[in-house]
């Protein structure tokens, strides 16, 4: 059983799907964390079942006992229950319940997958409690994970990668081009953070293991582990070694030797000669970024306004995944201006994220679970890891698959600190167990497949199959979950279709698929915002002013301080020959863009000047 869930966490972090499906770093690890832990839910009650009967389950020696209680466990179980009762509760409040359920499109992190780990977690406890072999069992899983991910961000860093472009995470040009590798994970943040965690379970298995061979792989995987880390470029990272570093020094009481001494100062030295080689032109890149913006660019203001969000709603939040649609309304001018055309998805810390979603009684579950193992565990390595996740995860959002491993954690230190579980197979619970199991994998089924009904909508698109393209997207729409769609990139695709196509039928076609989707995602999108702005596109390339007009207004309600509507507004205006309304429109459109678009100011000086309305 813990094979099973080892194996689940290794290639949840590993999957990638390009091509068979459409948020191919997203969905596939949706989809096997749901599979995975069906699986382990049906199992569960017969394993425990036959360790209480005496068969297989013995212990193993790991340099310490398990005290003779189980408060720990029930400890965790209670602050897990408590967790997943805030959820229910503000998925019920929220202004999307849908999307609260099952998530929006960019992480997937609505409360049906939120319970799904946090059950996960729990039975890895149960399945692991007074059983040591089992959590090297997983912590092997982990490790092996983390050396293959290691590697292929390696390999991204220095040029090679077969499955992703490598424009999706190269940005500038010549000498200031900066590589931030995002390896399995999708995003250097999220990856940093996965690979900060290996280190500590390296660490973790290597002093657990009695197996020389590996206890030597653990022991080399975790430089490798460091190196892909500090390969992304991710403070966030970085400091959160420092402070696991110093928790570990400070739980273990380890002296500095000469030895400690002399390998951090071979380590030190690599790490310069790396920074000024060839080949660490990208780091010194990124070196210039973090001079550049040493406070992390918009997080001070965006964590400032995110706790304005939140005392309005301190009793069950805003319910999960819906900060993209309700956070607009408390964006401030300052943190508009310093990014202008940025969409925030998350607050970018895990505990004002849970503030937001879930109000005070989810912020306090996730507290309660985050300090639990400094009280009750004793494992140096282990709470080492939390310790450094909980500061790198201070400035970026849970994932599925870094909240996976960080509240896997959570449960091995519980586990090692619980003695075995006894409990008798019961049909309830087996019926119980099987109902849950089956409803996971539906669910995991239908993600799958409407994920890939999309991609080969997708695919159809980029041939110019516009028919095929609809009976693709009808397939989708059929099999998705309520709540997020891609009907705005559905009609953002099509347009681009219209764009290009010589053939006016088709074009036609594109044009009046694409202002139907458009007119669908004003209702279904995640970013309303984006919806509405878009579909005032679809009214422009249509000539249809008041439509535009209209569309426009509303995609400013949605977002107030984002400039570009009120840009595009004031170029509707002056074609309508509302030269004041325009001017008002076009000045604060400047005011929001805060001059880093020439365009835009390009448009208030013409309508400054007063020219003469444009002819339509």
């Amino acid at each position: 059983m813990a094979l099973l869930q080892a194996l689940t966490i290794a290639v949840m972090a590993l999957i990638l799907a390009p091509g068979y499906s459409f948020y191919f770093d997203i969905t596939p690890k949706v989809v096997v964390l749901l599979a995975g832990t069906a699986l382990v839910v049906v199992c569960v009650p017969l394993l425990l079942s036959r360790d209480a009967e005496g068969r297989p389950g013995g212990r193993l020696r790991t340099g310490g006992s398990a005290p003779h209680s189980g408060a720990v466990l029930r400890a965790f179980s209670w602050l897990l229950v408590l967790n997943l009762l805030s959820l229910c509760l503000s998925t019920v409040v929220s202004a999307k319940p849908a999307l609260s359920l099952f998530g929006t499109n960019w992480r997937s992190y609505g409360s049906v997958v939120q319970g799904a780990i946090l059950l996960f977690a729990w039975l890895v406890a149960v399945v692991c409690a007074g059983r040591p072999e089992r959590v090297k069992t997983v912590l092997r899983g982990v490790v092996a994970a983390g050396a293959v991910s290691a590697v292929y961000g390696t390999a991204q860093y220095f040029g090679w990668d077969p499955l992703l472009p490598a424009a999706a995470y190269h940005v500038g040009e010549g000498d200031y081009i900066i590589v931030r590798p995002p390896g399995t994970l999708g995003y250097a943040s999220y990856f940093a953070t996965w690979l900060l965690l290996v280190m500590f379970l390296c660490r973790a298995l290597a002093a657990m293991e009695d197996s020389i061979a590996w206890r030597r792989f653990a022991t080399g995987v975790m430089p490798l582990a460091a190196f892909a880390m500090l390969l992304t470029g991710t403070r966030a990272a970085i400091l959160g070694l420092a402070a696991g570093g110093v928790v570990w020094f400070a739980i273990k009481r380890v002296r500095v030797t000469r030895r400690i001494v002399a390998w951090a100062a071979i380590a030190v030295i690599a790490g310069v000669v790396f920074y000024y080689s060839p080949s660490g032109q990208q780091m010194r890149s990124r070196a210039r970024w973090f001079a550049e913006d040493p406070w992390g660019g918009a997080r001070g203001n965006l964590w400032r306004d995110s706790l304005r969000m939140a005392a309005n709603r301190l009793v069950a939040g805003y319910g999960p995944e819906v900060f993209t649609g309700e956070f607009p309304q408390y964006e401030s001018v300052e943190l508009a201006r310093a990014y202008p055309d940025f969409s925030h998805e998350s607050p970018h810390n895990i505990f004002l994220d849970a503030l937001v979603a879930q109000g005070i009684p989810g912020f306090l579950a996730l507290l309660g679970l985050c300090v639990l193992p400094f009280i009750a565990g004793r494992r140096a390595e282990l709470t080492a890891a939390l310790a450094a996740a909980l500061v790198s995860q201070q400035f970026t959002a849970f994932t599925v698959p870094t909240a996976v491993t960080f509240f896997t954690v959570l449960a091995l230190v519980v586990a090692l600190e619980t003695p075995a579980a006894q409990v008798r197979r019961r049909l309830a619970l087996t019926a119980v167990a099987a109902a849950l199991a089956a409803g996971l994998l539906f669910l995991a089924v239908r993600l799958m497949l409407a994920d890939h009904a999309l991609a080969s909508t997708k695919q159809a698109l980029d041939q110019g199959n516009l028919r095929s393209a609809a009976a693709d997207y009808e397939k989708y729409q059929r099999l998705r979950l309520p709540g997020g769609t891609a009907d705005l990139w559905y009609s953002r695709a099509l347009l681009g279709v219209a764009s290009k196509t010589t053939n006016p039928v088709e074009r036609l076609s594109a044009m009046v698929q694409a202002g139907a989707a458009a007119q669908r995602a004003t209702e279904t999108a995640e970013d309303p915002f984006n919806a509405w702005y878009n579909l005032g596109v679809v009214y422009g390339l249509q000539n249809d002013a008041s439509g535009a007009e209209r569309s426009l207004r509303a995609a400013i309600a949605a977002r107030p301080t984002w400039f570009k509507p009120h840009w595009m507004l004031a170029q509707v205006l002056r074609i309508e020959g509302r030269q004041d309304e325009a001017r008002r429109e076009a000045l604060l459109a400047g005011e929001l863009d805060a001059g880093k678009d020439p365009e835009v100011a390009r448009t208030v000086q013409e309508l400054e000047g007063h020219p003469q309305p444009l002819q339509r």
